[in-house]
């Protein structure tokens, strides 16, 4: 994929550029438009801040399998309750996350999404689909 050199987006925070790459990579889900995407997402981004959405959503994601895991293991007093409250609140986030993605005119979404840095629709299947890395000969060849 061949991406941008310069920024158009130097001000820009991971969250912003998440909630554009979710945006772009939705776009994905017509027909019409799923091939554009990739040339869409390289003229939006740098390879940088392709990487820096990529990482942002990335780290919305629960590991659960990890914290199962762990779950799984003898633990004692502080450890068990730490586990158990690190369970409550991704339950909690999960459920947050839900009516932020199903509120329709109820409140202002924006506004509660990045109260939390949430970038909505962001649990979509496909969203998550990193963007692939410059090839070495498409490193500099910016737009």
């Amino acid at each position: 994929m061949d991406f941008r050199e310069d920024s158009n987006k130097a001000d820009w925070g991971d969250w912003q550029l998440a909630q554009e790459m979710v945006h772009l990579r939705g776009l994905g889900a017509f027909p019409s438009t799923r091939d554009h995407v990739p040339g869409w997402i390289g003229e939006a981004f740098t390879a940088d801040e392709a990487r820096r959405a990529d990482a942002y959503l990335a780290a919305a994601v629960h590991d659960t399998a990890r914290l199962a895991a762990i779950q799984a293991q003898p633990l004692t007093g502080d450890m068990r309750w730490l586990a158990d409250q690190l369970a409550r609140a991704w339950a909690l986030m999960d459920e947050l996350r839900d009516r932020i993605d199903d509120s329709v005119a109820l409140m202002h979404q924006g506004y509660v999404a990045e109260a939390i840095g949430y970038v909505k629709w962001s649990r979509k299947d496909g969203i998550h689909s990193p963007a692939p890395a410059p090839a070495a000969s498409e490193a500099g060849s910016g737009r």
